[in-house]
């Protein structure tokens, strides 16, 4: 099953999350290299260094959002230690590229978390 919300990972180079949201992480697997590792490949442009893809399910209380899941692959290092279990708030510019993560307390208020 696929997410409902696919997000794409960025670096933030100076911008800012235009919304913030508030995640409980489900999933954290390692990406396979493909066949014949041409998944690490620094010819593609897309690729991204050790990437890791976070499962996780939306815990923002307002809007139609709560309850759905969302998908995102990222360099590993941006993860830090995050894990399953974990609340994390991810920072949104448009309307599908995450530029930050950052793990929180379940109960914190979302709008005082520096994103990046």
């Amino acid at each position: 099953m696929s997410a409902d919300i696919e997000l794409t990972w960025e670096w933030p180079a100076d911008r800012v999350a235009e919304q913030k949201l508030l995640v409980k992480i489900v999933d954290v697997k390692n990406q396979s290299a493909g066949f014949f590792g041409f998944g690490k490949t620094p010819s593609f442009a897309g690729n991204l260094p050790d990437p890791v893809t976070v499962k996780a399910e939306l815990m923002n209380k307002e809007g139609d959002l709560k309850g759905k899941t969302v998908e995102l692959t990222l360099p590993k290092l941006e993860l830090e230690s995050a894990k399953a279990n974990d609340y994390a708030v991810l920072g949104v510019v448009g309307s599908k590229i995450c530029i930050c993560i950052k793990t929180v307390d379940p109960n914190v208020d979302i709008k005082n978390v520096s994103c990046p």
